[in-house]
């Protein structure tokens, strides 16, 4: 019984109609012609009675017609307004590395970046540049925000970028405020740190990290990051100073190679009379 009743709503004006024309052909078959006037008047009265009476009923072919047209057009618009805010962000933050490039002091080079790790102990980034754009090993890699870290492979169009997120990071740094020189170090699980800080000297949250110019392989004051916690190292002499990076590694899709070498005279003396000297500790200028 349910069933005849959905397809009698569904349905419903043609049923009205069948039954007219059934009625019609009984009046026409039976009836003069003043009859059968009187009928068409009667009956035009009546289809207009019950399309008004009946024209309340929801009909659920319709419905669930416009429900899914209305489903899919929300399903549109949602996609378009995705991209339109994907591409709105894009736009801003190549508007503010383009504007970046313009005022830098450094010449820099414009790349993509293909692929990264980011979560690994020793995470790296390909980028689309090579040595035919002219790319060196060693030349450091930023964005507008701060350093992202330095080329360590390349060939003739694709660079590999040893991120600063890497147990073999070792970058002389300096506090910008308290001009305290360290050393930036990556823990391997979450965090950067300013290390060779003496506990003797005054340290606070906020201030900015840069690179310093006991570095040959960075020119300096290219921002790294903020002090973000300190710590006074129980039977230590020197501070355990966590640093937030100005980079946002999770979200890096374009970078600048700094076409800078470093004095190689410097790192090759620097190789031969310090390194051997050093244990467990790398080069602090790196």
């Amino acid at each position: 019984m349910q069933r005849i009743v959905e397809l009698f709503l569904r349905y419903k004006e043609y049923a009205t109609a069948l039954l007219l024309i059934v009625i019609s052909l009984l009046a026409i078959s039976r009836s003069s012609s003043s009859q059968l006037r009187s009928f068409r008047t009667i009956s035009v009265g009546v289809i207009a009675s019950v399309q008004s009476a009946l024209s309340w009923l929801p009909n659920p072919y319709a419905l669930e017609t416009e429900n899914h047209a209305l489903r899919q057009l929300n399903k549109d618009l949602s996609l378009q307004t995705m991209q339109y805010r994907d591409a709105a962000l894009k736009v801003e933050k190549l508007r503010a590395m383009l504007g970046f490039r313009e005022h830098s002091p450094m010449k820099l080079l414009s790349a993509e970046v293909l692929g990264k790790t980011t979560i690994q102990e020793r995470n790296y980034a390909t980028l689309n540049v090579g040595s035919k754009a002219g790319v060196k090993e060693g030349m450091p890699v930023i964005t507008e925000r701060g350093l992202v870290g330095r080329v360590t492979g390349l060939n003739d169009d694709y660079s590999v970028v040893e991120l600063l997120l890497n147990r073999d990071t070792r970058v002389a740094a300096r506090t910008l405020e308290g001009r305290n020189d360290g050393k930036i170090t990556w823990d391997g699980k979450g965090s950067l740190y300013l290390q060779d800080i003496p506990a003797a000297q005054p340290q606070k949250k906020g201030d900015t990290v840069v690179t310093s110019s006991y570095s040959p392989r960075y020119p300096e004051n290219i921002i790294i990051g903020i002090i973000s916690d300190i710590k006074e190292e129980r039977g230590s002499l020197f501070y355990q100073i966590r640093v937030q990076p100005a980079v946002n590694f999770a979200t890096l899709e374009e970078a600048f190679v700094v076409l800078y070498s470093p004095d190689q005279s410097r790192l090759d003396l620097e190789r031969k009379l310090i390194e051997p000297n050093q244990t467990g500790g790398g080069e602090k200028g790196r």
